[in-house]
């Protein structure tokens, strides 16, 4: 399968969060931030909360992803249908895993997906739209089959989860210091050389730069973090 070189992809910037207040979301909608991913796996997010971000930031020109907590097919067919733009595929290890996804959030004749009355179908007047398919590389195997999944006709491109990332190369023996930082950069240089979108999120929102200078196209920050960061440095400016 062909696709288009990797400079055809362009950069983006955007956040990842837990708590979708409506102040933030405005927020987004007014500062031209690219896009949120909704982070739902372990997390209090519902599909009712995701289709109401879907809903909030209809027209704004933020495009909204979200992290799903699993791989059911149900799971991934009821956020389908909440209109995201954008599944992010945790946990993944397979391409095989990737398709069965993509199998079963697709519409006849590509997929299973039922012809539901629901705002992804535009209330049933619209089946032709389904959302990307990205895998968060963040298990030794998918890093290792990394090449494979970018030949899949399901593959929409990726992220990096470096926390887990880490987490697993220990669990598979690799506790060398350089082990995250390769893998890392083996994933962004596959990913974005066979002309596909990869993100890495970013130790803040001054760091941007720094995940562009490794070639991915999309910069994430943890929101929550973020701000738990800047708090505590103001509150830490009282010593000064």
């Amino acid at each position: 399968m062909i696709k288009e070189p990797a400079a055809a992809v362009g950069r983006s910037v955007g956040i990842i969060t837990a708590d979708p207040t409506p102040t933030l979301l405005a927020l987004l909608a007014r500062t031209g931030v690219d896009f949120v991913v909704l982070d739902a796996e372990q997390t209090g997010i519902t599909i009712r909360d995701c289709g109401d971000v879907v809903q909030r930031l209809a027209g704004s020109g933020v495009k909204v992803a979200v992290r799903v907590p699993d791989l059911d097919p149900n799971t991934l067919l009821a956020f389908a249908n909440t209109g995201v733009e954008e599944i992010v595929l945790p946990q993944v290890r397979t391409v095989d895993q990737l398709e069965r996804a993509f199998e079963a959030t697709r519409y006849a004749p590509g997929g299973s997906r039922p012809r539901q009355v629901t705002p992804a179908s535009a209330f049933g007047m619209d089946y032709s739209l389904s959302p990307l398919l990205t895998v968060l590389f963040e298990t030794a195997e998918a890093v290792e089959r990394v090449k494979e999944f970018v030949y899949s006709d399901a593959f929409g491109g990726g992220w990096v989860g470096p926390t887990d990332l880490a987490a697993d190369l220990l669990r598979h023996g690799d506790e060398r210091p350089e082990a995250l930082q390769e893998a890392t950069q083996r994933v962004v240089d596959v990913v974005s050389g066979a002309g596909s979108s990869i993100g890495l999120p970013a130790p803040g929102l001054t760091k941007a730069a720094s995940v562009f200078d490794r070639g991915a196209d999309r910069c994430a920050v943890y929101w929550e973090k973020e701000v738990a960061s800047l708090l505590t440095n103001y509150a830490g400016s009282r010593a000064a």
